[in-house]
């Protein structure tokens, strides 16, 4: 294995689009949400130790989830599980990781991953990301991989593809990002063949995306090299996250800085995808009955059904009559019954829940 190539998994979001299974206690990172017998994040690093040093799998995640971390990966060493003072999107989360892939090897190259997706051909995955990586090894680029559309999706976000680059098969210039568009906007994009689905995975080297966020911001660049200043100093590591996450802007990695770079190229993947972000995404992902429905570890009668996802407790059993395209999930003491394909009302349901009713409930 290259011991110059690294791994970043991001295991610190509370994943409220899958609500009430996935509560600020125990995000979806930490659960078996496909029925595998293993949790998301077991899974994603299981994965990426295959062709990666498991020295070099580095897991960032929120202070209060550093305990489950510890427990579904028991074999990471403790200097691999980098907890974030606060949440505050991706940026200060690879930043950090950036700095310290940095600081174990000037050179090192490293891919950013969500730790909520599922991918299907692993083979193909591997083949794929060790191209992308070589890529950046020896091109001063930040590289994304986009996934073919097969349906115009509301739920996922879109990279429109520039030229290709010359001698390279399947690698484009990026054009733009979107962020979940609107239903009309998603059918041009999905009918224009311009767009890939922004699949979250980006392989860079270190030093790439550092200059990058200094091309994007300078006011954020200046915090970060003080911050880089002070860490190979050795000074006190908490301070100086804390003040990385106070002062950066709560914005996403395509936001800030991909969108400002004029080095972003986009490679399309050849593995299976589906990020595991939202309860319509889990029915596109799982295996369903003659009538659409999908039923994760549950007792269930259900008639007249069609479409829906059926998820209880242990002992739990569910007689559903009637109903097309809604969730029936029960987690703790919340039950949730609405429309799947909503996520902007599942929102709204967990701020109302911890509004009114209490934190206990989110």
């Amino acid at each position: 294995m290259d011991t110059k190539i690294y791994c970043v998994i991001l295991a610190g979001g509370v994943g409220m689009r899958l609500w009430p299974m996935s509560r600020n206690a125990k995000p979806k990172q930490f659960i078996d949400v496909l029925g595998t017998g293993k949790t998301l994040l077991q899974t994603t690093y299981e994965r990426f130790a295959t062709f990666i040093d498991t020295d070099n799998i580095i897991i960032v995640t929120n202070e209060s989830y550093r305990q489950m971390v510890v427990e579904q990966l028991p074999g990471v060493k403790y200097e691999n599980i980098l907890m974030e003072p606060m949440r505050r999107n991706t940026v200060p989360a690879v930043t950090w990781a950036s700095l310290e892939v940095m600081r174990r090897c000037p050179d090192g190259r490293l891919i950013v991953s969500p730790s909520d997706q599922n991918i299907t051909d692993v083979d193909a995955f591997r083949t794929d990301v060790l191209r992308g990586l070589d890529f950046v090894g020896t091109h001063d680029v930040l590289l994304t991989l986009g996934a073919k559309p097969n349906r115009p999706a509301v739920s996922y976000g879109y990279i429109q593809m520039a030229d290709a680059e010359p001698n390279e098969t399947d690698i484009y210039k990026v054009r733009s990002f979107t962020e979940k568009p609107a239903e009309d906007f998603a059918k041009i994009f999905y009918e224009s063949g311009e767009f890939l689905w922004n699949t979250g995975l980006f392989l860079l080297s270190a030093h790439s995306f550092l200059h990058a966020i200094e091309s994007a911001s300078t006011e954020f660049y200046g915090i970060v090299k003080e911050v880089i200043s002070k860490y190979q100093e050795g000074e006190y590591i908490a301070d100086l996250l804390m003040e990385l996450f106070t002062k950066c802007p709560n914005l996403s990695l395509e936001q800030s800085v991909l969108e400002k770079a004029g080095n972003v190229y986009v490679m399309l993947c050849h593995f299976g995808w589906a990020d595991i972000g939202t309860w319509e995404a889990m029915h596109n992902a799982l295996p369903k009955s003659e009538d659409g429905n999908v039923v994760i570890d549950s007792k269930s009668l259900l008639y007249d059904c069609k479409d829906c996802i059926i998820k209880l407790p242990d002992g739990h059993v569910a007689v559903v009559q009637g109903l097309e395209d809604y969730i029936v999930v029960e987690e703790g003491n919340v039950l949730v019954i609405c429309k799947k394909g909503d996520q902007k009302n599942i929102r709204k349901f967990v701020n109302d829940a911890q509004l009114n009713l209490g934190e206990e409930f989110v």
